[in-house]
């Protein structure tokens, strides 16, 4: 380079060095008053916790004996006639920021605001007691558990407290802070979380809606004993105002969400059901069951329903992936094996729960070890520094990982028994060759396993179509030297499309032996 152009390179970065950085505003924490005086970072920009320490120190016995920090506190700014410890309408009132210095404002708003965001949530409890019984009430009538069943009433109350954590956007934020502060007071965290209750009641599916309606009003009880537990004590008002949570504006207001508070209760409700029901959760695990239909259809034993992808809820025919975990889940019911869950999880998942909840829970409950000493409450509430709700073991029903290398009757799943009926075999005489020499195997609505992906389809007769599929035969050549019954059936050595040298039900070669019998599968879709 000349040295002109070095000159000219200087003398540009120079003039670039020497432009102004826009500097990040700093928060104008000293003027509340205007509209970005309300930050959650001015707590501490202005030193309040040691400023309410010294505050309360000072000026303590200004007022009766036993008075409350926050009760105390108005009344030395006369604002006496305010009442920001109780749960009623218009009695808190957001202070004027012109009259106050700033530290003696954010004081007085974070009473106002504590207030104000633990009353909405005693409203969207009070909202969501009737909605509670209804869609119990209908929960119940889709599923049907057995009325003689129960669940412990106190897992109802710790279901419905971890709704909290199931708030979206600004209320989901505030929740947060809700769970995590309780946690170290434990004054409020046994009314916002109760654990470790001795109330081991049972409520029978048959009286379910009258135990869910006193479930929600203990919780809002609870709520509402919530408010003078913190602003009325200075540790406990600290621990939540100093996070800065709540010095935001406007406040979040929790009244309205009554439908995701809902959420944490409905899951376990439903969880319940299918347990008392019979109903279990199976899944394939790295199976992805629409790509699996459109790269193998051809291959498959039956159409799966999938080559069209899923809907909004993530649901096609009677499946549910996880595209998280590459996962494929299904509803199987041990007394019907033909039933197709379809028509159920759309309106679950429509209304009550969702997929991640209810089978993506499930299946991390049990691989964490399933519930804490048996209670849900001590399952889902995470002590400590970062203490947080974790919803994995709302749902509690069982889970069976059907088996992809495995044609034998007893290894359905790999982490269960096989169920009753699994594989059941008799001669139809409907398909197969001119004897009738054939066998009807039978496997569950949404099964993917080793008879869907390891055997060599021909066509055989369909039966006629339903909404979600068909009951279908289908017809599987069997290349072996043995006729395919007795313990030779139910118990091959191999799960590949391909049979070893002795072939799938005997010894000798694949050509020796008797002409190929068929295999019928009884699906329905």
């Amino acid at each position: 380079m000349s040295s002109f152009g070095a000159l000219l390179v200087a003398l540009l970065i120079a003039a670039v060095t020497a432009i102004p950085q826009a500097a990040n505003p700093q928060p104008n924490c000293n003027n509340p008053g205007m509209s970005n005086g309300i930050l959650p970072e001015c707590w501490g920009i202005l030193g309040m916790t040691d400023y309410t320490k010294a505050w309360w120190a000072a000026n303590s016995t200004k007022c009766n004996a036993g008075t409350g920090f926050s009760t105390c506190f108005m009344q030395v700014y006369n604002l006496g006639a305010n009442d920001c410890t109780g749960i009623k309408p218009s009695t808190c009132n957001s202070p004027d920021p012109s009259r106050y210095t700033p530290q003696e404002w954010y004081v007085l708003y974070n009473i106002f605001a504590v207030n104000q965001v633990f009353y909405s949530l005693y409203t969207a409890i009070g909202n969501a007691n009737t909605l509670a019984s209804e869609r119990v009430g209908a929960i119940v009538s889709l599923l049907n558990p057995p009325v003689t069943s129960n669940v412990i009433a106190h897992d109802l109350l710790g279901a419905l407290a971890a709704g909290l954590a199931l708030l979206p956007g600004p209320s989901g934020i505030i929740a947060g802070t809700l769970v995590k502060a309780a946690q170290q007071v434990p004054a409020v965290g046994g009314l916002l979380f109760p654990v470790g209750t001795t109330d081991t009641r049972v409520a029978q599916w048959a009286n379910i809606n009258n135990e869910v309606a006193t479930v929600v009003q203990t919780y809002q009880s609870n709520v509402s004993d919530i408010i003078p537990a913190i602003n009325n004590d200075l540790n406990n008002f600290l621990t939540f105002a100093g996070s800065g949570d709540f010095s935001v504006h406007p406040l979040p207001d929790l009244s309205d969400e009554s439908d995701a508070l809902l959420q944490g209760l409905t899951t376990f409700i439903i969880g319940k059901a299918l347990d008392a029901n019979n109903i279990h959760i199976n899944r394939a695990t790295n199976v992805n069951v629409q790509q699996l239909q459109q790269s193998s259809g051809n291959d498959l034993s039956f159409d799966t329903g999938c080559a069209n992808g899923y809907d909004a809820e993530g649901i096609c025919g009677p499946y549910w992936f996880d595209p998280a975990t590459t996962t494929t889940y299904t509803l199987n019911n041990y007394k019907t094996m033909t039933k197709s869950f379809h028509d159920e999880m759309e309106t679950m998942f429509g209304n009550w729960t969702s997929g991640n909840l209810l089978f993506g829970g499930a299946a991390r409950c049990q691989a964490s070890g399933g519930l804490v000493n048996g209670d849900l409450s001590s399952t889902i509430i995470k002590p400590g520094a970062s203490s947080y709700v974790t919803l994995d073991c709302l749902s509690s029903a069982k889970i069976c990982t059907f088996n992809p290398d495995s044609l034998d009757v007893d290894k359905e799943f790999t982490d269960c028994p096989s169920q009753p009926g699994y594989v059941a075999n008799g001669c139809s005489g409907t398909c197969g060759d001119s004897s009738g020499s054939t066998f009807e195997v039978n496997v569950p609505n949404g099964y993917i396993g080793a008879y869907l992906t390891s055997a060599n389809p021909n066509d055989c007769i369909p039966n006629t179509p339903n909404p979600h599929g068909a009951v279908v035969w289908l017809v599987l050549t069997q290349l072996a030297s043995q006729p395919a019954s007795g313990p030779g059936f139910d118990s091959p050595t191999v799960a590949t499309k391909n049979p070893p040298p002795g072939g799938f039900f005997g010894t000798g070669g694949p050509d020796a032996g008797p002409p190929p019998k068929f295999l019928c599968f009884d699906k329905a879709l």
